[in-house]
């Protein structure tokens, strides 16, 4: 079920990586910058290396604006 899908963004590329039927990891150079969960229509974006220590940081209705969101927060750290 481990599907991956690569972006590139100017700070590098990152790869969305499905993990279950509602669960994302998001991994860059770094390592895992966190993950995106789907909890009915809404995707809750999660910020941490750990699942079990992961910090919510928004919401989206859209995989792809919750990564964004993810991207920016990783940003905002460098």
């Amino acid at each position: 079920m481990k599907r991956v899908a690569p972006c590139e963004t100017a700070s590098g590329g990152w790869q969305v990586e499905r993990r279950g039927d509602r669960l994302y990891r998001v991994l860059s150079e770094r390592g895992v910058e966190g993950y995106i969960e789907r909890v009915g229509p809404v995707w809750v974006t999660l910020e941490g290396s750990r699942l079990d220590r992961c910090v919510e940081v928004g919401q989206s209705l859209t995989l792809e604006r919750a990564t964004s969101k993810l991207l920016r927060q990783a940003e905002k750290q460098s």
